[in-house]
């Protein structure tokens, strides 16, 4: 069965330093759950800091940006790596390695779309 998600249709979670939208994957976030995950999230010095966290591999469609990085690294102390964000940018956040994102102004923000092989719920951030 074909089935649209609608972003405005969607029930927004909060978490730190973000909110999300699941379009298809955990049972709770949205109405249909699935083997992936697939959504949006909205990521702004507003939301709070980010923490630092890995899990399997994600890739997101940078929908807008404004002021945006993502700083990773293998390890939790060796995230040195730090790279500007644009709109229309693919990115991969490899298995295991950790990440963030994280603003240079106070209206800085991040919008992206979200796909994992896996459903939501996997993430460690310590």
């Amino acid at each position: 069965n074909h089935i649209t998600k609608r972003k405005e249709d969607l029930k927004e979670g909060k978490m730190p330093g973000r909110v999300a939208a699941a379009a298809f994957g955990q049972e709770g976030i949205a109405a249909i759950p699935a083997e992936c995950f697939v959504g949006y999230a909205a990521f702004a010095p507003k939301y709070g800091q980010m923490k630092p966290h890995y899990h399997e591999d994600e890739y997101m469609y940078i929908v807008d940006a404004k002021d945006a990085f993502i700083t990773y690294g293998p390890t939790k102390d060796s995230m040195n790596t730090r790279e500007a964000l644009k709109a229309g940018e693919i990115i991969r956040a490899k298995d295991g390695e950790w990440h963030l994102f994280d603003f240079d102004s106070e209206d800085g923000f991040l919008s992206i779309i979200a796909f994992f092989g896996v459903p939501v719920g996997h993430t460690k951030e310590e």
